[in-house]
């Protein structure tokens, strides 16, 4: 998954400045070069009479000439989202469906300085995907890990497919085009608590409501570098050129599309580059600093083949090389005249109970083959111990029970999921069998895992928990004891992310894991059972 360098705090710049020396280079500009910004491309830009062993004698005494570039290329080159509005809580606020610029009381004054950067920079500039220095320390001390993406926008642990969208219910200026405007079918409240603040709840949308238009654009990994201005030219410059804004109650306004309300549908656009990048680095005398200048155009997606203007939902499908991922974006995004049939399918499926037993929901499984509860949630309610290692040596010893092959050889007891709001009916119900020893309980830097962990929130695979190598995954009991029919995709190591992440019989099947530390997965009601020996 793309991902904005660590030193993306504005603060950093100003405490790791160069301090060159008079005489070393000249005062103004000290390297100038069009293409990607790197240490090399800026070493053949030199100008002035600033040379490489000049300007690596005045860097910081904590860093080598290349690393120093490579910051100012990371996080100094690229103008920062923040700088359009000027502050991270006028940012937050507007991203949640408020601020100043939905709500504010004059908004000549407060779109003043948006229309500058628009007419000014808006098509001339790279600008960084936002991230923030204020959200640092909070993203990383609740899981979210080591960046400072903004919520409903972390591109590091909640942003799977690879989208965004924007959905606005009203405008300033200019009337929604009557033609592009969606119906908005439902929400739940759990994937949005930062915007909300609300921890579980639903809202649904039955029949019409207040005209609403959803943008968005998507992209594939190793084409990030315009996401910044992708983001700008759904979002702010709607917003300035358009008057749109506000945000279906209950949802953010912009969101990666896994926090976004479910709509029909949502235009799609994208932005390009005329040429290269050009970058600036400048020496004021004390500091050095760098600029960008660049030739953007944004438009609709269009198809490849017709050059006909395309959905969001269609732009998505068309990146995707395995068609199996297709179908991921269809539980966002349902299709003209598709939320009446979504609805149905929520509230019957997600929200309310059955009458009499469910197919492949609210398992309870048999007590003469299957342990006691091991750990759970939702409707499955039961923590684990407050001492990792007791919880630990007690899933352990399910485990380790004694279980037994058809040849009567000993064999690991197998490992039981069963989770009854989890959206794929695949991973209803899961089967773990462990097929290597399993690393001794500690810490995983001294190759120990604390294994009952593992499943409830740190999906890892290492030490030893890799597919097919270290483990098999089945879709029911009959399979696992056969050895028939085993799941082929895993994936691991995403923070707080617990079993199974995205893994899956062929491919990714995104938001069907559990977590007790962070929300965004399907997996709310769910429990953990050990085959008995």
């Amino acid at each position: 998954m793309f991902k904005l360098s660590s030193y993306a705090l504005t603060t950093a710049l100003l405490t790791n400045a160069a301090h060159l020396a008079s005489g070393q280079c000249s005062e103004g500009t000290i390297s100038e070069f069009s293409g990607t910004c790197s240490y090399t491309t800026f070493i053949g830009g030199l100008t002035n009479g600033c040379t490489e062993t000049a300007f690596a004698a005045s860097v910081p005494d904590d860093m080598t000439a290349e690393q120093y570039v490579n910051e100012l290329c990371q996080y100094d080159a690229p103008t920062q989202f923040v700088e359009i509005q000027g502050t991270y809580q006028k940012d937050r606020r507007y991203f949640a469906g408020g601020g100043d610029l939905v709500d504010g009381p004059d908004w000549t004054v407060h779109s003043a300085r948006l229309k500058r950067f628009n007419d000014n920079l808006g098509t001339s500039t790279l600008i960084a995907f936002p991230e923030y220095a204020a959200r640092w320390d909070y993203n990383e001390a609740n899981g979210l890990g080591d960046n400072g993406y903004p919520a409903n926008m972390n591109l590091e642990t909640s942003c799977d497919l690879n989208t965004i969208m924007c959905c606005f219910t009203d405008s300033q200026m200019d009337p929604f085009p009557s033609d592009a405007t969606t119906d908005v079918c439902r929400h739940d409240l759990h994937d949005s608590p930062q915007s909300n603040h609300i921890k579980e709840g639903w809202s649904v949308f039955p029949g019409s409501e207040t005209p609403t238009y959803c943008t968005g654009f998507t992209w594939t990994d190793g084409n990030e570098e315009l996401l910044g201005n992708m983001m700008y030219d759904v979002s702010l410059k709607n917003t300035i050129e358009k008057g749109y804004h506000s945000s279906v109650p209950g949802t953010p306004m912009c969101g990666c599309v896994e926090h976004m309300p479910v709509v029909e549908e949502a235009s799609c656009r994208t932005a390009s580059k005329v040429g290269d990048i050009t970058y600036t680095f400048t020496f004021d005398g004390a500091d050095v600093s760098a600029s960008n200048s660049a030739e953007i155009t944004y438009s609709d997606c269009t198809d490849s083949t017709t050059g006909a203007v395309i959905s969001l939902a269609a732009q998505f499908k068309a990146n995707q090389v395995n068609k199996d991922d297709e179908a991921k974006i269809d539980e966002h995004l349902v299709g003209f005249n598709g939320c009446d049939d979504d609805l149905v399918e929520y509230l019957n499926e997600e929200q309310f109970l059955h009458q009499g037993q469910h197919a492949t929901k609210y398992v309870t499984p048999d007590p003469a083959q299957w342990s006691d509860l091991v750990v759970g949630e939702g409707i499955y309610f039961l923590p684990p111990s407050i001492n990792p290692e007791e919880a630990d040596t007690h899933f352990r010893g399910l485990i380790d029970a004694g279980c037994k092959n058809d040849d009567d050889t000993d064999r690991p007891c197998i490992v039981r999921r069963v989770c009854t709001t989890c959206t794929s009916e695949v991973h209803r119900d899961i089967y773990y069998k462990r097929i290597s020893p399993i690393p001794s309980f500690g810490d995983a830097t001294n190759g120990g895992v604390y294994l009952l962990d593992m499943f409830m929130n740190q999906w890892y695979s290492e030490p030893a928990n890799v597919l097919n190598t270290d483990f098999e995954l089945y879709s029911t009991y009959e399979d696992a004891l056969a050895g028939t029919n085993k799941w082929q995709f895993c994936n691991y190591n995403d923070q707080g992310i617990g079993f199974p992440r995205d893994c899956g019989p062929k491919s990714g099947v995104a938001g069907q894991w559990n977590s007790y530390t962070r929300g965004g997965g399907h997996a709310n009601h769910h429990g953990f059972y050990v085959e008995k020996a």
